[in-house]
């Protein structure tokens, strides 16, 4: 994020100027200390100093109040520029937005890879990566870091309280987050400790169960409505499942029960069904519905807990809705003091590697923010020609679409020669029949050295 610009001049070739002209010089010492007690003036004698040649005399209050202008702004009494001042911002971005390209955003990303690089080396994740941990991580290379991860109740069985999850809190922000990885098999009564320990009431899931034919999640919920099952130490009832008419995502109601103490807790889910792993959801409109609708849940029923968002990996979908969502919040509250979605995604990934994975994503951010400014300012959305004006377009002017390798079981390099593969969105229409599906999870059979979701390959050639 910016910071506060410097009060100085600098010339066109060096430092500020002072009166001669002459570079001021900065000093490596701090200002000295006073050497003797400050002098402290008199009333009577701070009063000689002060000039009076043109000050106004008055005789009594009453005269002073019916001579002095009541309503001039004084140095006490600053003219509001909040709004004024959201206005800008918002008018200032969607000007920007106008004038990026394909190759712009790919720039963009690209740096943001390359800062990804750089956090490997500055931040750890020793206790994910410990061999006794490898069998709860998903993916090798999706792993949380040791400063903000989620810790669970320690025991023999998980004596660091290990869970592939981070917790997510951003400056200004309204909410705080955990962003996890899908459950597997194994930590399925993890999981719900989790929910219990850190005092979830609220779940947004953004995948399927199983896409492309392929489990990206283990249902950590009974199947039918009043339907009982044990995750580890914690019973599970599902009590309502309720469909909306869009039909692109839908609300659980769960209760869950420690039948050892008795204690029970409402949790919800709000499940989002049509989101791609890697790509986007085809619009804008029903994922704002529903992050309105998780704001609505989260105020009404625990507004100080932490609202659990989870996708395959926890880091681009979950990324992404968190991400759109932090900017809504200062928006609706005339906090923001600037739109800076480079910065943003920055700030993401110090807290949990790969969050906004693929440059679809960080596009799609700035799409549901530019939706939102429209909304505030009044203003139509547009409405698009074709498929290509929300798709990345090449220097060539054909339509580039990135997404990078996911780093699941297979050993083969993606078919570009770039490291990316197209979105699974736009490779025609899939019909998913989760019967036919193969019920092996991710981890198992990837590579000892999978191409992660990073790999830059040979991006650079592409600025």
């Amino acid at each position: 994020m910016s910071g506060n610009a410097s009060l100085s001049v600098w010339n066109e070739d060096g430092p500020p100027l002072d009166d001669q002209g002459s570079p001021e010089q900065k000093s490596k010492n701090p200002p000295p200390l006073p050497t003797s007690t400050p002098v402290v003036k008199s009333a009577v004698e701070e009063s000689r100093d002060v000039p009076t040649g043109d000050l106004i005399q008055f005789e009594s209050e009453e005269e002073r109040v019916n001579t002095v202008d009541p309503t001039a702004p004084t140095a006490e009494t600053p003219v509001p520029m909040e709004e004024q001042s959201m206005e800008s911002i918002l008018r200032g971005f969607l000007k920007e937005e106008e004038s990026l390209t394909g190759p712009d955003y790919q720039k963009r990303f690209y740096q943001i890879r390359i800062e990804q690089e750089r956090l490997k080396s500055e931040y750890s994740a020793d206790c994910a990566n410990a061999p006794r941990h490898l069998p709860r991580n998903r993916y090798r290379d999706i792993l949380p870091y040791d400063h903000n991860r989620v810790e669970l109740a320690k025991d023999s069985e998980n004596p660091e309280g290990y869970m592939n999850a981070s917790l997510i809190q951003l400056p200004g922000g309204k909410t705080n987050f955990i962003a996890a990885q899908a459950p597997l098999e194994l930590t399925l009564g993890e999981w719900w400790q989790m929910i219990d320990e850190h005092n979830v009431h609220l779940v947004v899931m953004l995948c399927k169960l199983i896409e492309l034919n392929k489990v990206k999640c283990e249902r950590y919920w009974p199947d039918t409505i009043g339907e009982v099952e044990m995750f580890g130490l914690l019973e599970v009832t599902l009590e309502e499942e309720k469909h909306f008419p869009d039909d692109e995502y839908l609300l659980r109601v769960f209760k869950m029960e420690n039948p050892s103490t008795g204690e029970t807790r409402t949790v919800r889910q709000l499940h989002y069904r049509e989101w791609p792993d890697h790509g986007c959801p085809s619009g804008e409109k029903q994922l704002l519905k529903m992050i309105d609708h998780m704001e609505e849940l989260h105020d009404q029923y625990s507004p100080e807990s932490p609202i659990l968002v989870h996708c395959s990996a926890g880091v681009g979908r979950t990324g992404t809705i968190i991400a759109i969502n932090y900017i809504r919040e200062q928006m609706k509250a005339q906090s923001l003091t600037e739109i800076d979605i480079f910065g943003l995604v920055i700030a993401l990934r110090r807290q949990r590697a790969s969050m906004v994975q693929t440059q679809d994503q960080y596009q799609f951010v700035h799409r549901c923010i530019a939706s939102y400014c429209r909304k505030h300012l009044g203003i139509e959305e547009p409405k698009p020609d074709n498929l290509a004006t929300q798709l990345p377009v090449g220097s060539s002017g054909t339509v580039k679409l990135i997404a990078p390798p996911t780093p699941t079981t297979s050993g083969d390099q993606p078919a570009s020669s770039t490291g990316y593969q197209p979105d699974p969105m736009l490779a025609g229409s899939i019909v998913e029949d989760e019967m036919d599906a193969t019920n092996v999870p991710d981890f198992p059979n990837e590579p000892p050295a999978p191409q992660g979701p990073e790999d830059l390959g040979n991006s650079a050639a592409m600025l």
